[in-house]
Order: C-alpha cells, then structure tokens, then sequence
C-alpha cells in the first residue's frame, strides 16, 4: 500500500521525509515527495514563504507548519496520521497498523493480569522500560528497538489464561500443570497463530534460555538464544529480583546494588557476558532503580 505527498519543496525536507519513509514497515503508506503538485488524495505539501504547507485534494489548507528542520518529524507525523485516516476510510488497513491494534490488546490483557506498582507500572512494563534504555545503549535502529520493547511487553504473554485452564481443563493441560516453565512454549503459541506478531515468536519462546544451555525451553546455548531474548532475560530477572519473594533467593526483594551482583555472579551462567556488562554499566551509571 503506498501513497505520495507531492509538493513544491526544498531539498532538506525530501530528505527527511524519504529517510522516514524507509524506516517503516514494508506494507505500510509509503510517504515520497516531489516537485510537482498533481491532484491525489494524499495531502500536497507545497512551500510558501518559510511555510511548509499541507492541502488537501480539493485545495485546502489543512495544517501549516514552519519550514525549519525542528518541525519536520511534527510534519512527517501529521501527514502519517492523515494518510491513515484517509486509508480507514476507504476500507483500507496497513498490516503495521493491524499489528499495532492486535499487539496492544495481548499487552493490555498482560498488563491487566499483572500486579501493579506503587508508581502504576507492571512487570512487563517495567522490563520493557529496562529493555528500551538498554536497547539505546547498545545503538540499536528505531525500528529494533521498538520490536525489542514490543517483545519485552508481550515476554510473558503466555501466563495468560494458564490460571483459568489449570482450573477448569485439567485433562487437557496435563502437561502444563507439570512445570512453570512451559509459559514460553504456550506465548510462542499464541503469536504464532498471528502472522502479524510472528517475528515475536522466537523472542518470547526463549528468554528463558541460558547461555549455558541449561536453560527451556529448548536448551539453546550462547547466540544460539536470539539476541533481542537475551537482553530481555538480564532485564526480566533484575526486575524480579527486585520486585518479588522467591524462596530461589529469600524472603525479601533485593536491592538494586545486591541485584546487580547476583546478575553478575551470573555472567557466562544465566546471561550473555557482554550484555550484562552493558547491563551493569547502564544501571550503575545512570539514576535507574
């Protein structure tokens, strides 16, 4: 699905608005520009006197912004949205934004089914917050950094509804019952009946993996584990160390500094050495709890 924005516009602007236009999902509305103003139904952006200019197919005006580089993600963000709207209205759905809308109705269910904090957040969205800054330590692209926070939210999507059939299918979920572990195998599942979320699959099947290769569900050793598991199995653990009782290591959460040793007491067990390096580095040099 591609659609265009024609204009009378500089140099600087085009580029900015093609290098946006390459980070985004292959089936997504392709934004390109040009020098000429043809009638289309995607708005037309045309400079006029230190203006940059949007009007619609009929010639109106419907958003002005100052032709200043500051204002050209501002820009870029408004003609994504007016394009958006203008494809719903014709019936027509990107897969990006199909798989925006099912991804954040599996993170709210988690969200929903976890135990909040004093400050609001859950467990997984306070992984993913872990995950995100640790991502831009490590000078990921936009685009798997958002892929690393989206799986980092939906880590643990496989608990869900594991209560209810414990309960009420126990012929059914015989194995399940047997072992904790099997959350992974059961998310994995679920993302994999959605063609939309299937590059999440491996994330969530393995960050319970261990370098070592004693971990599940599949045993995978060192960068066997996918990268974006591994980052995601320092953060997770930290923040249950943290935030939970676990008779794995007493009765009381850990402090952040008691935390961070366990971790690397873990270095080259649990977790990638080089990434619990970043890891530690992160927490120890910034103000994160």
């Amino acid at each position: 699905m591609r659609a265009q924005i024609f204009g009378k516009i500089n140099s600087e602007i085009s580029n900015f608005f093609q290098k946006m236009s390459a980070t985004e999902e292959k089936d997504s509305p392709q934004l390109f520009v040009c020098d000429q103003i043809l009638d289309v139904q995607a708005p037309q952006l045309v400079i006029v006197e230190n203006q940059a200019k949007f009007y619609d197919a009929q010639k109106r005006l419907v958003a002005s912004f100052e032709n200043i580089q500051e204002t050209y993600e501002a820009a870029w963000i408004f003609a994504k949205a007016y394009l958006e709207k203008a494809f719903l209205k014709s019936g027509l759905v990107s897969s990006h934004w199909a798989r925006k809308i099912t991804s954040g109705i599996l993170q709210a269910l988690v969200v929903l089914l976890e135990v909040e904090d004093k400050e609001g957040f859950s467990h997984s969205q306070r992984v993913a917050k872990l995950a995100k800054k640790m991502g831009e330590r490590l000078n990921l692209s936009e685009k798997d950094l958002a892929l690393l926070v989206e799986g980092a939210m939906l880590h643990d999507v496989g608990k869900i509804g594991i209560e209810q059939l414990m309960m009420f299918s126990p012929a059914r979920i015989r194995e399940i019952e047997s072992t904790s572990r099997d959350h992974t195998i059961v998310g994995s599942i679920y993302l994999a009946s959605i063609e939309l979320l299937w590059d999440l699959v491996p994330i969530v099947r393995s960050h319970h993996e261990r370098w070592d290769g004693t971990g599940y569900p599949d045993g995978l050793k060192g960068e066997e584990i996918p990268f974006f598991a591994r980052i995601i199995a320092i953060c997770d653990y930290y923040d249950e160390l943290t935030n939970f009782v676990s008779s794995e290591w007493g009765p009381d959460p850990k402090t952040k500094e008691e935390a961070l040793q366990m971790i690397q007491k873990q270095s080259g067990k649990m977790f990638d050495p080089k990434l619990v390096e970043v890891f530690v580095e992160m927490m120890s040099s910034e103000n994160v709890k």
